[in-house]
């Protein structure tokens, strides 16, 4: 059974599942695909939100998602931190870490950066005492990747962006299999069978290093337990 460590799945928490019909037939798909934890990811964008009402939004989201979950799958809570100028001093930045842990997932904007925002991963790091996690590291160029992969950080990649050919598929296809990526997600927005589809094949061919990724997963996981 595996983990998918990155997913918009809470019914109206973002621009992810509008409804919990949608939300409900995306844990069917991700039961089918041999998941059995989700860490449900919503977008949190600081010049949109406070922390207050996104957390409240969340929790109203997530109760009324679990009374209805009858697949088994535990969901577990979470939020896409978009790096942005002021994030790295929000005083309530670690209620938007994952379940109980220090580790928090971070999403860069689209390239190019300026170098500030690599200082900000730092002061996430030094001055407040948590451990990112980079999301999507595959959606980034290839000059953009290096740098992200230079941070002390671990990296989340989405199962769609091995499938298929081309150079890039390859590239991160065995950037997976040197143990570069640490967690594997779906990044499911809404379409659940084709994300589902996706990171179920995404499983089959990583092969044996998937082994290690869903290990890590379930480490950082209980790190709150």
């Amino acid at each position: 059974m595996y983990v998918d460590f990155h997913s918009h799945i809470l019914p109206g928490a973002d621009h992810g599942s509008f409804n919990i019909k949608t939300s409900l037939a995306q844990l069917r798909y991700a039961k089918a695909a041999g998941v059995d934890t989700i860490v449900a990811t919503p977008h949190f964008y600081i010049e949109e939100d406070s922390v207050e009402s996104f957390l409240a939004r969340r929790e109203e989201s997530f109760s009324f998602l679990c009374e209805n979950n009858d697949s088994g799958i535990e969901i577990v809570k979470a939020a896409e931190v978009q790096l942005a100028i002021g994030i790295s001093e929000l005083p309530d930045l670690s209620k938007l870490c994952i379940g109980d842990t220090k580790y928090i997932l971070l999403e860069f904007p689209p390239e190019p950066w300026p170098y500030w925002m690599f200082d900000f991963v730092t002061d996430i790091i030094e001055k407040r005492g948590l451990s990112p996690i980079i999301a999507h590291i595959d959606r980034y160029s290839e000059r953009g990747r290096e740098k992200l992969l230079s941070l002390p950080a671990k990296f989340q990649m989405n199962a769609e962006s091995v499938i298929g050919f081309g150079k890039a598929k390859r590239e991160n296809l065995s950037l997976a299999r040197k143990g570069r990526i640490h967690v594997l997600g779906s990044d499911t927005h809404g379409r659940g069978e084709s994300s589902y589809s996706a990171f179920s094949r995404a499983v089959k061919k990583i092969g044996a290093p998937m082994e290690q990724i869903t290990a890590i997963s379930r480490k950082i996981l209980a790190e709150g337990e």
